[in-house]
């Protein structure tokens, strides 16, 4: 079995009611894109995330279909207006394998 993928989420700016802050999750994916080859010449299989959606207190605020474009680490930062009553934002993504994952993280509102 192989060792689950890590990913981190992190947020950038005061976590305060109403304020904007940036969102930045990062992904130990090995984001094989299926063109390479190996040293012996034979193609590396392709192994991508496919989905990733990022849900503020339960609601889809953000999906997204990458391709084989991003490099590895995956790694995206988002936007978003922190909620009068904080709550929790969570990252998941699937890959062409059928790996999942998920991370996520609560935003503790600042006084």
């Amino acid at each position: 079995m192989a060792p689950p993928i890590l990913s981190r989420l992190s947020f950038s700016g005061e976590v305060r009611a109403g304020r904007t802050i940036e969102a930045r999750w990062i992904c130990n994916h090995p984001m094989e894109t299926g063109f390479r080859v190996d040293d012996a010449g034979q193609r590396i299989a392709r192994h991508i995330i496919t989905l990733v959606q990022c849900r503020l207190n339960g609601q889809l605020i953000l999906q997204a279909t990458p391709g084989t474009g991003w490099s590895s680490p995956a790694y995206l930062a988002f936007s978003l207006v922190v909620p009068e009553q904080g709550g929790t934002v969570v990252v998941s993504w699937l890959d062409d394998q059928g790996t999942q994952g998920q991370v996520g993280k609560r935003l503790v509102l600042l006084p």
